[in-house]
């Protein structure tokens, strides 16, 4: 899939995607009021790229508030501890330790959680580190909640901090869940 992406974008689309994820280390987080435009560029689609129509994206679903304080609950007791109690994430989470192991990353509009489809989220839940091949130059601490949570309580995990997020983050979030 990586070497489509490349050949579809180019090396200057590629590096876009790479630093989209990390954003610069020395810049403050942004405030929940910030827009999603603000934080990265409307680039075009892989679709628009190759000149085909764009899939039709459904609406964004409602999040349901039982879900929410379910995942609220999970996530205090099993995520809390490394990405905060306010999904804030480490301090200075875009560098790496001196053990080569990234920080745990904000799971607020700050962060980069949006970026990724419910796919990679569920599957980053499920696996922790063990998900990142050897060469994306860097481990994660992070266990494998696979055996631990059920399905129902890491899709309510999600639900949480989704319902955080302002709507025209959740909405980017929905395109790439939609586009998998």
């Amino acid at each position: 899939m990586i070497q489509s992406l490349k050949m579809g974008l180019g090396l200057a689309g590629t590096f876009l995607l790479l630093i989209g994820c990390r954003g610069p280390a020395d810049e403050s987080s942004p405030s929940q009021e910030t827009t999603a435009a603000a934080i990265i560029p409307r680039l075009p689609s892989l679709s628009e790229l190759a000149g085909t129509p764009a899939p039709e994206i459904p609406p964004l679903p409602d999040l349901d508030p039982n879900e929410i304080a379910l995942g609220q609950d999970v996530y205090a007791k099993n995520c809390a501890e490394c990405h905060g109690a306010n999904l804030e994430g480490k301090t200075n989470w875009q560098q790496q330790n001196e053990d080569d192991s990234f920080r745990s990353p904000p799971h607020d509009a700050s962060g980069h959680t949006w970026h990724h489809g419910d796919n990679i989220l569920v599957e980053s839940i499920e696996l922790g580190g063990a998900r990142l091949p050897d060469n994306i130059g860097g481990t994660s601490n992070m266990p494998a909640f696979g055996d631990i949570l059920t399905e129902e309580e890491i899709t309510a995990v999600l639900a949480y901090i989704k319902s955080t997020w302002p709507e025209d983050i959740r909405s980017i979030q929905w395109e790439q869940t939609a586009r998998q």
